[in-house]
């Protein structure tokens, strides 16, 4: 899983917690690498699964995706 590292190098980076890259590292156990498409199933295992730090109304979530090459886009979200 070439993307396994790019998760932990941002986890450790950010200084995050394990609940923050959760999402991250259950959609590449379920789905696989699926590019940009896996924020959605990110979103999916929050909103769902995610019992350790469950979004709540005011939550911000951001995301991060990175493509083949330079590309990468970042998106915030707001739960209403």
């Amino acid at each position: 899983l070439s993307n396994l590292p790019v998760i932990d190098g941002i986890e450790k980076n950010m200084k995050l917690e394990l609940f923050h890259t959760e999402p991250s590292r259950m959609a590449l156990l379920n789905y696989g690498n699926t590019s940009s498409s896996s924020i959605w199933y990110e979103m999916e295992y929050i909103q769902e699964h995610q019992k350790t730090n469950p979004l709540k109304k005011g939550h911000r979530i951001m995301q991060v995706a990175f493509g083949s090459g330079f590309k990468c886009t970042s998106g915030v979200w707001l739960k209403l």
